[in-house]
């Protein structure tokens, strides 16, 4: 017993040690499976809505491809207490209003999935934090 009573301070110090050399990991999951990152695609097109909920947001825009054919195009984004952090909240779009997206497509044929890298506003404006990895950090004051 008071060996062990020795060896217990000494087995928290090297527990401390060792979480504090650990990285954290950055991801649940990689994209990899699910989008192309060998691709990457341009789309304009009207929300149709905006589902801000765990675990990953969806933005659904209505895009009219080179035929004439609409197409509905879900979005997904990171995290939603990833996107809180830079300003983001369940009125962040609004159904109606025109936005761009560039990101890698989904690798599904025949789906129109998008893992985005950035998405503007009709007057060009990039979305801060629109990329996947919540990239384009808002500027002080600034709100998506």
């Amino acid at each position: 017993m008071r060996r062990i009573l020795l060896l217990l301070p000494a087995a928290v110090v090297a527990a401390t040690i060792v979480q504090g050399l650990s990285e954290p990991v950055a991801a649940h999951h990689s994209e990899a499976p699910f989008y192309d990152s060998d691709k990457v695609v341009e789309i304009s097109g009207k929300v149709t809505s905006w589902v801000f909920r765990n675990p990953h947001p969806f933005l659904h825009i209505d895009v009219v491809d080179e035929k004439g054919v609409t197409n509905d195009w879900a979005l997904e984004f990171v995290g939603p207490v990833r996107l809180i952090k830079v300003g983001w909240s369940a009125k962040t779009f609004v159904p109606g209003e025109v936005v761009s997206a560039k990101g890698h497509p989904s690798r599904a044929p025949g789906t129109f999935g998008l893992s985005p890298l950035s998405v503007s506003r009709a007057d060009g404006k990039v979305i801060p934090g629109s990329g996947r990895g919540g990239s384009f950090a808002p500027e002080a004051g600034q709100q998506p």
